[in-house]
């Protein structure tokens, strides 16, 4: 099972559940390719709401323009930075199936091939 980590007040919370777990599809993997859907839903509204209030602010303000925005995209730090936050990012949306693909590893035992005749 996966290691779960708590929260000890620095800043670290548990990342999985221990316990039996839900099934509500029959079909092997149906589950995890739902939750896998779901967090990729929640991730893209919060995207959605942030992005409808910087378009808000930006209409009232003035702030940036297009060619703002092109030149911050293609700026090298802010690419450094957003590559830290894809690798966060795809560890949320697949953290079913990591937990998953540990708990097979924990689960199996190679066993000794039989000595050769």
């Amino acid at each position: 099972m996966a290691t779960a980590a708590t929260n000890t007040g620095n800043g670290k919370i548990r990342q999985s559940v221990r316990g039996k777990k839900s099934k509500f599809f029959k079909a092997e993997g149906v589950d995890e390719l739902v939750s896998v859907c779901m967090t990729l839903a929640e991730e893209l509204w919060v995207v959605k709401e942030r992005l409808a209030a910087v378009e808000a602010l930006n209409a009232k303000e003035r702030l940036f323009s297009e060619k703002d925005l092109d030149r911050m995209a293609k700026s090298e730090k802010f690419r450094a930075a957003m590559d830290g936050e894809s690798r966060a990012f795809i560890d949320r949306v697949f953290f079913v199936l990591r937990e998953q693909a540990e708990e097979l590893d924990a689960d199996f035992k190679e066993y000794p091939l039989p000595d050769a005749p």
